[in-house]
């Protein structure tokens, strides 16, 4: 046993989950007295498997470590000898590939912190998650941390954001010259996600269309891993200025990240950054719940809630993930 404990967050899938699990677990390292590692050397953003973490944030106010020692008390345990790995790697090594395709917690749990619990006696805890699991946490806001309690989930995920999280600042340069150089007076925020999940194109034209009627000199910034949905907006907004950012498509129209086409998946990583903060620099928000993506736009942003559109809402496939979420929210063991 070592005196020191230390939560150790590894990424999983996109941006927009890896960002989301990052959150509760600054707060879970609050609230357990741990040193926090985040561990983003997978396959995923990394070129070479090097932690690509530190070139796209700083952690700020948050104990950190700068390395994991050697030890066998690890939880879960299937994690000992094996802290260097990725997640994927992990669970292929006791998971059919088959099983792993589909959404199922009762698989994953088996491989990741409950956040539910504090009181775990292991030195190195590993957490990742593809969402945040923020009101897992709630039965914890006691003593220093009792004046969460009256915050709802996602204002204390704003606050997280807000004081602990920031970009590294070429990063943030890039946003910041786009800004300048590119936004109107007014700005709609579109996300479309059109790959691996495919949402109705016409929801979002339906919404863009409302807005026009009210600023029709507005600006559209659309984000999108589609090149079909670029196409789509600039034939049909042919008297509004659309701005896309540069960024790579995959030719046979997969998704963009977790892709072996990929030339280059760090600025994969940064490319899927600038535009998840491009979204919360617009006035207005159109986006889709069920994809982690827009809700890391939302949560970063200052938009008022009048003038975010979730899509989802519109949608009997949106409506069935929301309920899926509220319940496993209500059920929380």
């Amino acid at each position: 046993m070592v005196s020191e404990k230390f939560l150790l967050v590894k990424g999983k899938a996109g941006m927009g989950n890896r960002f989301l699990a990052l959150l509760d677990s600054i707060l879970y390292a609050q609230l357990t007295n741990r040193k926090i590692v985040v561990d983003w050397s997978d396959e995923v953003y990394s070129n070479n498997r090097s932690n690509v973490f530190p070139g796209f944030f700083n952690l700020h106010h948050v104990t950190q470590a700068s390395e994991i020692p050697s030890t066998q008390s690890v939880y879960p345990s299937v994690w000992k000898n094996s802290l260097d790995k990725s997640v994927n790697e992990v669970l292929l090594s006791y998971e059919s590939p088959d099983d792993l395709r589909y959404n199922n917690p009762k698989i994953w749990s088996k491989y990741t912190t409950n956040m539910s619990r504090i009181d775990y006696s292991e030195d190195i805890l590993i957490r990742w998650s593809y969402v945040t699991e923020t009101y897992k946490l709630r039965r914890h806001f006691v003593g220093d941390f009792a004046y969460l309690q009256s915050l709802s989930n996602e204002t204390i995920l704003k606050k997280i954001i807000r004081e602990h999280l920031s970009l590294q600042p070429n990063i943030e340069a890039i946003i910041k010259k786009t800004v300048d150089s590119s936004f109107e007076d007014i700005v709609i925020g579109v996300h479309v996600r059109y790959t691996d999940r495919k949402t109705s194109k016409n929801l979002y034209l339906e919404f863009v269309d409302k807005i026009l009627e009210k600023h029709p000199k507005s600006l559209i910034f659309l984000a999108t891993d589609n090149p079909e949905v670029e196409h789509l907006f600039r034939e049909k907004y042919t008297n509004n200025n659309i701005l896309v950012t540069d960024k790579w498509y995959p030719a046979s129209g997969s998704s963009l990240h977790q892709n072996p086409e990929c030339p280059d998946r760090f600025e994969n990583g940064v490319q899927a950054l600038i535009d998840i903060y491009l979204l919360s620099k617009c006035n207005y928000l159109i986006y889709d719940k069920t994809s982690t993506f827009g809700v890391v736009a939302k949560l970063i942003s200052d938009i008022p809630e009048a003038n975010t559109i979730d899509t989802s809402q519109y949608s009997l496939k949106g409506k069935v993930k929301n309920l899926i979420a509220w319940v496993r929210e209500k059920t929380v063991s």
